[in-house]
């Protein structure tokens, strides 16, 4: 279960956020240790071409964790291939679209490798076996022609149902979102259910169980800006403080969307190489989702929350500076710190 998001903001910057829960047994314990957005270009083309990409799996996490490692190998030996054709390094080397396609080329081939697995252990043969009619054992030739096996075989390949086996393979949908200087930030949707893959045409994408709740809040957001705002003119703070707002609200309301949250923001803008990806997943994410859930339930009014975000994320102030900030500019912190740990509260 999960929640993973993308926001662009404006030509040259966005973000990615979701959180950090997954069920891993039939019972659905839960641990707060799944890592499912991580970088898919090799530092030394982020550094040669300014180009940043992320990907982010929602479904079975050992499925999506394999998706990320190949996508990583097929765009170094894409780079590679490029300079035994030219026999330099490519002046250009790709955009995000075209980190699209690998995307969809490597879940394609995984898709269909694990499908083979799932045949090959319960009945002895390959999908490309069960087209042609018949498979080989040794050197004896046995046809594939009971009525049973090919009805079962024919659900599982389409997924009848939505159920069974087959489901930790097509229950999984993902998320790209990067910059390269050509195209600007831009992101594509997933889908290993409906095995398509799409450019997002609005500012933001939702997807896994959280979701629902997600594409409530900030629909909710964006349905107060104008058109020219909505076609990439966000600002950075307030976009950074709905999206948290948003996943918060998934926490609430959606079962298996937990722990502390992995915040990337891109930037394709910044002069300094280090300063164009900013990411955090540790105690600065916990204490900027407990600012922006303050000022939902009214401990802290907007005003201060905005600089709260903006210090924490933008101006990269320490935790603790931000953190004594936000105590101090709330009337009753033991109320508030009671709110947060999970108290009823009285006022």
């Amino acid at each position: 279960m999960t929640s993973i998001n993308a926001v662009k903001f404006n030509f040259y910057s966005g973000m990615l956020i979701c959180d950090e829960q997954r069920g891993w047994n039939k019972e659905n314990l839960k641990i707060n240790a799944a890592d499912k957005i991580k970088p898919v270009v090799p530092e030394l083309l982020q550094k040669k071409y300014n180009l940043f990409a992320f990907y982010g799996n929602t479904g079975t996490s050992s499925l999506g964790d394999e998706i990320k490692f190949t996508i990583k190998l097929k765009i170094e030996e894409l780079y590679n291939k490029k300079i035994e054709e030219l026999g330099k390094e490519p002046v250009e080397f790709a955009t995000i679209e075209e980190l699209a396609e690998i995307v969809f080329n490597v879940q394609t081939m995984l898709k269909h490798k694990h499908i083979d697995e799932t045949l090959k252990g319960r009945y002895g043969f390959t999908t490309a076996d069960f087209i042609r009619g018949y498979y080989m054992l040794g050197d004896e030739k046995i046809e594939i022609k009971n009525s049973d096996i090919i009805k079962e075989v024919d659900a599982n390949l389409i997924w009848k149902g939505r159920s069974g086996e087959m489901t930790p393979i097509f229950l999984n949908a993902g998320i790209l979102a990067g910059y390269e200087p050509k195209e600007g930030f831009r992101i594509f949707h997933f889908s290993m259910i409906d095995f398509n893959y799409e450019p997002v045409s609005e500012i933001f994408i939702a997807d896994g169980s959280g979701r629902d709740m997600y594409t409530v809040e900030f629909t909710k957001y964006l349905n107060q800006k104008k058109v020219s705002e909505r076609r990439g003119n966000i600002d950075p703070i307030e976009g950074t403080y709905e999206a948290i707002k948003a996943i918060n609200s998934a926490r609430r309301f959606d079962i298996g969307v937990d722990g502390y949250y992995n915040i990337i923001f891109i930037d394709g803008s910044k002069e300094k190489f280090e300063e164009r990806v900013f990411q955090i997943n540790d105690d600065r994410s916990k204490l900027a989702s407990e600012i922006v859930e303050s000022c939902e339930f009214n401990f802290i009014d907007k005003d201060t929350a905005f600089e709260l975000i903006n210090d924490l994320f933008f101006i990269k102030r320490g935790f603790k500076e931000v953190e004594d900030k936000f105590k101090s500019s709330t009337k009753n912190w033991k109320l508030l710190n009671r709110f947060l740990r999970g108290y009823k509260i009285y006022r």
